[in-house]
């Protein structure tokens, strides 16, 4: 009875803003393995400040849903926590949704689509093209 109780304590969903769910996304999708490197990426593709998202990842990292490299920690890559694998598996059934709300920031949406073998991937779709 314990156990049940103490489990669902621990799987106890976080509230993720817009901008953290695509984070969330895109560090599953990416194989950037630097934080740095990885905010340029999100700014340059998305047209959203880098200090927004530094901001954002590090709500993230407080929450337990990131880690990546600080002075403790140097040299640690970005990735999602065991924490941050469960609101990926939340977020499953609005990825489309979350995605499609950032997609028009450059003028490049992106359709989700399911392979043969059922993994999610994204094709890019230019305006008029």
């Amino acid at each position: 009875m314990a156990q049940t109780i103490y489990s669902r304590a621990i799987a106890k969903e976080v509230s993720l803003s817009r901008r953290e769910q695509l984070l969330v996304l895109e560090i599953d999708h990416d194989t950037i393995d630097s934080a740095s490197a990885f905010v340029d990426y999100i700014s340059d593709e998305y047209g959203i400040s880098k200090s927004s998202v530094w901001y954002n990842l590090n709500c993230l990292k407080e929450k337990g849903i990131v880690s990546f490299a600080d002075k403790q920690h140097p040299g640690e890559p970005l990735m999602l926590s065991r924490k941050g694998f469960e609101q990926l598996a939340a977020l499953a059934g609005r990825r489309t949704a979350v995605l499609e709300a950032f997609s028009g920031r450059t003028g490049v949406g992106y359709a989700t689509e399911v392979s043969q073998n059922g993994m999610f991937y994204r094709v890019g779709v230019y305006p008029g093209g």
